[in-house]
């Protein structure tokens, strides 16, 4: 059972560029955490390290008090799972592509999963047995995202990681997919990466990663009025109000 992840002075360097810069960060389980921070700023490669995914260049990443090193990847992968902008959908039946998550699930759980993610309308048309195409050039990105999420949903993890899940979604169907995403991960641990302010209602509080480095961190509900945090959010309301006026 997931109860707290720490991150010990994690620095990680790569074509000799360091990209963290000693970075600690605590997450105990059923805590929401936003990391917030500009493109190039370290925030994927960090999620990638608290995964296992990569190795850091010092410092420590431990989960329940033990090093990340002593987990088998099935552990780490029963615990923790990410949801990104760069899940693939293969060139396979929709089963295929939620057993991915699951190898052993029924069609009944497969099927709750989809519906759980807002597919049910999307079963209306297809079966489990239809082909996606390659990397899912025959449905939209909307219901690319969904089928991802639905993977995320089967596997069911306690610690849910979320890395821009909604890049190539459109705002109509944004908030769609954050209430499905919102009661999924009731009563989880939440780690997420976005920049858009559907995902950020989702955390209760944020890190700021600057070149590497945390520089900030608080309640969302108290972030200062000079933050950098507040300077995205405006970004992101401008885009917004720009979308609706077209």
């Amino acid at each position: 059972m997931f109860e707290r992840l720490e991150l010990q002075n994690i620095h990680y360097e790569a074509s000799d560029r360091e990209i963290l810069k000693g970075v600690n960060l605590e997450v105990k389980r059923g805590e929401r955490v936003a990391i917030v921070g500009r493109s190039g700023s370290g925030k994927t490669t960090l999620l990638r390290i608290i995964l296992g995914l990569l190795e850091p260049s010092s410092g420590s990443v431990l989960i329940n008090g033990k090093d990340l090193k002593s987990y088998s990847r099935e552990e780490i992968c029963s615990m923790a799972s990410m949801l990104s902008q760069r899940s693939h959908i293969f060139s396979r039946p929709l089963r295929d592509n939620l057993l991915l998550a699951k190898p052993d699930a029924s069609d009944e759980e497969i099927v709750e999963a989809l519906k759980k993610a807002g597919l049910e309308d999307f079963l209306k048309n297809r079966s489990l047995d239809d082909v996606l195409g390659e990397d899912g050039n025959l449905i939209s990105g909307g219901e690319r995202a969904r089928i991802a999420l639905s993977r995320l949903i089967l596997r069911d993890p306690e610690l849910v990681i979320l890395d821009e899940p909604l890049e190539g979604v459109d705002k109509e169907v944004e908030m769609s997919i954050v209430k499905n995403i919102e009661k999924f991960v009731k009563n989880k641990t939440l780690i997420l990466v976005s920049h858009r302010l559907s995902m950020l209602s989702l955390a209760e509080e944020y890190v700021i990663l600057e070149e590497g480095i945390i520089t900030e961190k608080g309640k969302l509900s108290e972030h200062s009025s000079d933050s950098l945090l507040k300077k995205f959010i405006d970004a992101e309301k401008k885009m917004t109000e720009k979308f609706m006026e077209e």
